[in-house]
């Protein structure tokens, strides 16, 4: 490629996912557009279900995905292999009258579909599975197959108790050959991967309500509703920043030993040399690297190259 920025998504995007063939752009509005490897679309935008998609992830060239839908007390979980075009589903206006299971609609061209019965809180994946969270019920682990490898119950955390819904489970990862969960009020629990053993509990204490982990290589960056955010490496606290806005998106550049972010108008750089940040008028809503280049993928689908 050359520094010509990529074509512009067509609606505004929650994530881009990556696989094997190129990427996934997903709209707030539950809008799928396959790229290729240089951003350019292969297909049309696509809608496959009529709901907004609260979480994604790439499970060895599968996609998976939730959507929900507070209006219409609805949830689903769908996987679609990434190498196949997405295809246009239902209706809104269908799923009102399908009030059964048995009738009930799914998301067009999946490899499978759930109708999920309570609200999913975290999904995430790795290359033989994958692994969401249902609230009240407890967490799943998956094989590729979408088939059950094992249970749980959902986390307590007895120090947490008496705070307003802080042992609610926030966000999931998989990192180093195991399973971690963390909740509203700083409490984490990781479990191993294979067997779902407990094998290990803490808190982290912090003045914020935790919203998201990004987890890679063993480091953590986490990111609070005040717009703070804490760099742990190793269980315990690296750097802590406070930022102009919430955390859109971030990821860990082990070549660089830093993480990159995505704020609210402000691209941002933290390393152990501190936090560089770039103001911007737009708001990126993902941050990806992708043959030797950094790019920001703005609220309104335009691109920008990094300013680091």
């Amino acid at each position: 490629m050359t520094d010509t920025l990529p074509p512009k998504v067509p609606f505004h995007a929650l994530t881009l996912q990556a696989h094997s063939k190129g990427y996934l752009a997903v709209g707030i509005d539950g809008e799928f557009l396959q790229l290729d490897k240089d951003f350019q679309s292969v297909d049309e935008v696509r809608k496959p279900f009529p709901m907004a998609v609260r979480h994604t992830c790439v499970v060895n060239g599968t996609f998976v995905a939730t959507w929900i839908d507070h209006e219409l007390l609805m949830a689903r979980m769908a996987a679609f292999d990434c190498s196949e075009a997405i295809t246009d589903g239902p209706e809104r206006g269908s799923l009102r009258t399908r009030t059964t299971l048995e009738s009930a609609q799914h998301p067009s061209g999946s490899l499978w579909s759930h109708v999920l019965d309570a609200e999913p809180l975290a999904l995430c994946g790795h290359e033989d599975g994958f692994a969401f969270v249902l609230y009240k019920k407890g967490i799943y682990a998956m094989g590729n197959d979408a088939g059950e490898h094992w249970r749980i119950e959902l986390p307590t955390w007895p120090e947490l108790t008496k705070l307003p819904r802080a042992n609610d489970v926030v966000t999931a990862a998989f990192d180093n050959g195991l399973l971690k969960v963390w909740s509203r009020g700083g409490g984490t629990q990781s479990y191993d991967v294979e067997t779902g053993d407990l094998v290990s509990t803490n808190v982290n204490h912090y003045d914020g309500v935790l919203e998201h982990v990004y987890c890679q290589h063993g480091q953590e960056l986490h990111v609070y509703d005040n717009g703070s955010v804490v760099w742990r490496t190793e269980g315990m606290a690296l750097i802590d920043a406070k930022l102009s806005g919430p955390v859109q998106h971030a990821f860990w550049s082990e070549s660089e030993k830093a993480w990159r972010i995505a704020g609210w108008r402000e691209e941002l750089f933290l390393s152990t040399d501190g936090l560089k940040t770039s103001k911007m008028h737009e708001i990126p809503v993902h941050i990806l690297y992708n043959k030797g280049k950094t790019y920001l993928l703005l609220n309104d689908g335009s691109w920008l190259h990094s300013h680091f």
